[in-house]
């Protein structure tokens, strides 16, 4: 869509928008960024306007603007996790690959946490917003248009360790939440390809999180090639393309599958695994039935006092946050937010700057069938 569509109505809705929203610091200003919101809530003015503040709380919760620029990827997602921008479709959008069959999604999620796989797919979202800026007449039908991207999801090599390590179908849920709450309208056309009979199991299970115009927009092949192929070249044209998907680029060095581009992912080595379970030495053991949150009290006395905390989870994650309290309120410190620590620790410390009390929270709430045992050593020096 693009706002020489739009009906008068629409554009009077539009200019409403504008002026509920100008006091939000906005990634972009212009109205096809406003439009995004209005289209992915059918111009229901209330409902786009809270999308969006509730977008822009959680782009500034979790420093997205910087995330380029600041965050880190673990090694073993940048050599392993099989996604990478090819080119451009045939209607301007942004073409990436992700050959998630070959990925040994298991295999990540042993050797990084599950926060650092979300924010590594979430930089490779917010790359694509950068380079359409920086060249739009590539990536937009004209001016007043919606970016968009094309995904071609190869399932090839998926297996069922794609589907019963529970931490795999928690991270694609959490992805698919955050997509369809903070970036509307960003998909034009998911091509699901190879898909396996099973692939339907995994499916089944990440649709409810969808909305309804995003499940429009997916398209699902089986093995046969011919299908697929032919699919996929009424979009894209050939040299837009690798070879091994039916077009005709090729590495420099004449590789169909243009492994510069996409990786071929392949089993994760177990170097890169974490260790151990963690120690559960010198630290207390809580147990946090669902649907609950503990709160635990400490007595700081002094100024420029450290409060340390060491925590990991028998099973899944668990929410944390840590407050000050001032009377009967309590003044977030460290923000609320889920910690997958059941392969590894969580570690930090905060400066103390006033004396009082401090409440450290660990949280169950979201969870409504799973309780949760948690191991904790907090300190204050």
């Amino acid at each position: 869509m693009d706002l020489r569509q739009l009906s008068v109505d629409q554009k009077n809705i539009l200019k409403q928008f504008r002026e509920a929203v100008r006091d939000c610091n906005l990634p972009e200003s212009d109205d096809v960024y406003l439009l995004r919101w209005l289209v992915a809530r059918d111009f229901d003015l209330a409902k786009s306007e809270k999308m969006l503040r509730n977008s822009m709380n959680w782009r500034r919760k979790y420093k997205i603007d910087s995330l380029r620029e600041c965050y880190q990827s673990p090694e073993v997602l940048t050599k392993y996790f099989a996604a990478g921008h090819i080119g451009v479709d045939k209607y301007h959008s942004y073409l990436m690959v992700i050959r998630y069959g070959l990925t040994d999604v298991k295999g990540i999620l042993l050797s990084a946490k599950k926060k650092d796989c979300v924010m590594h797919v979430l930089t490779l979202v917010e790359n694509y917003f950068s380079v359409v800026k920086n060249d739009p007449v590539k990536f937009k039908r004209s001016a007043d248009a919606i970016s968009q991207t094309t995904v071609i999801l190869d399932l090839e090599g998926f297996s069922m360790n794609h589907i019963t390590y529970k931490p795999v179908i928690d991270t694609a849920i959490q992805f698919i939440q955050l997509y369809e709450a903070n970036y509307p309208e960003l998909l034009r056309r998911v091509f699901i390809i190879n898909a396996p009979k099973i692939f339907s199991i995994l499916f089944s299970m990440l649709v409810p999180f969808m909305h309804e115009q995003t499940r429009n927009k997916i398209l699902i092949f089986n093995q046969d090639s011919t299908q697929w192929k032919a699919a996929l070249l009424a979009d894209i044209d050939p040299q837009e393309l690798p070879v091994c998907y039916g077009g005709t680029m090729t590495d420099p060095n004449g590789n169909p599958y243009c492994t510069t581009k996409v990786n071929m992912g392949g089993v994760i080595p177990k170097s890169y695994y974490f260790s151990c379970k963690p120690d559960t030495r010198n630290k207390q053991p809580l147990s946090i039935s669902r649907g609950a949150k503990e709160l635990l009290e400490f007595q700081v006395n002094q100024a420029d006092t450290v409060l340390r905390w060491d925590f990991h989870s028998e099973d899944s994650d668990i929410a944390f946050a840590v407050y000050r309290k001032q009377g009967s309120e309590l003044i977030p410190i460290v923000p609320h937010d889920r910690v997958d620590c059941d392969v590894a620790s969580e570690e930090g410390e905060i400066d103390c700057d006033i004396s009082g009390v401090y409440v450290v929270e660990f949280d169950n709430s979201f969870s409504y069938l799973r309780s949760k045992k948690i191991w904790y050593s907090i300190t204050i020096e």
